[in-house]
């Protein structure tokens, strides 16, 4: 039976907490981003990060009242950490890790009867400043896909950490499709769903959407298994 409270991941550690369900067209670009190299499945994380991410949308009713629910384990990325490991994914470790561009981030999925479970869909809350704009007020277009990138890439560096998936990942392309006008600053709800998985490649889906569920922006992305001497 599931414990009724959700949980706070940071690598392999857990914390419980409670949380109050009261506080809470078109353009199209493929590229070949980034290597996903593998965080450590070993990083102990102190509880500050994920406490002061999760205390921002839990302010926000709206996103509180997902993560508040029972089945839900909340899931820190490893790059919002305070023992990040130095020089990875620098673009979300420092230049987009500020008060003024992504300041919190949390993500969250359904709770696995077995811990070797392979999770296939998270969500993610993703607040944007001021400094991810593009057209006044609006969030740049590049920040846009970046977030994809990095959300739909969640799906594989959650796996990881959960010892599913050990191999290192590379965005083969990234489909992005601009629905609308993006606002900053505010907070946005980004989705990633497992699409297909074979032996080399793993297809993922993901929707961006705001507080009445309106859909801003969508992404269809090919991540292919790499070995580190190829590289």
């Amino acid at each position: 039976m599931f414990d009724s409270r959700p949980e706070v991941l940071q690598g392999d550690a857990y914390v419980t907490c409670k949380l109050s369900t009261t506080q809470y067209e078109e353009s199209r670009s493929e590229n070949q981003v980034q290597v996903r190299a593998n965080p450590p499945t070993k990083m102990k994380s102190p509880k500050e990060p994920a406490q002061g991410d999760l205390k921002f949308f839990t302010e926000i009713p709206w996103c509180a009242k997902h993560l508040s629910r029972p089945d839900t384990t909340i899931w820190i990325p490893y790059w919002k950490r305070k023992d990040a490991p130095p020089q990875t994914n620098l673009l979300f470790t420092r230049s987009l890790n500020t008060p003024d561009t992504l300041p919190a981030v949390v993500a969250c999925y359904q709770k696995q009867a077995q811990d070797d479970a392979l999770v296939d869909e998270l969500k993610a809350f993703v607040a944007l400043g001021e400094g991810v704009g593009g057209f006044p007020g609006v969030l740049h277009g590049g920040v846009t896909m970046a977030v994809f990138d990095e959300v739909l890439g969640m799906i594989v560096d959650l796996n990881h950490e959960r010892g599913v998936l050990d191999d290192m990942f590379m965005t083969a392309y990234l489909n992005t499709s601009f629905v609308r006008p993006v606002p900053v600053p505010g907070t946005v709800l980004v989705t990633a769903k497992l699409v297909e998985l074979g032996e080399r490649k793993m297809l993922v889906a993901g929707a961006m959407q705001d507080e009445n569920e309106t859909e801003l922006a969508n992404a269809e992305a090919l991540f292919v298994r790499v070995r580190a001497e190829k590289l």
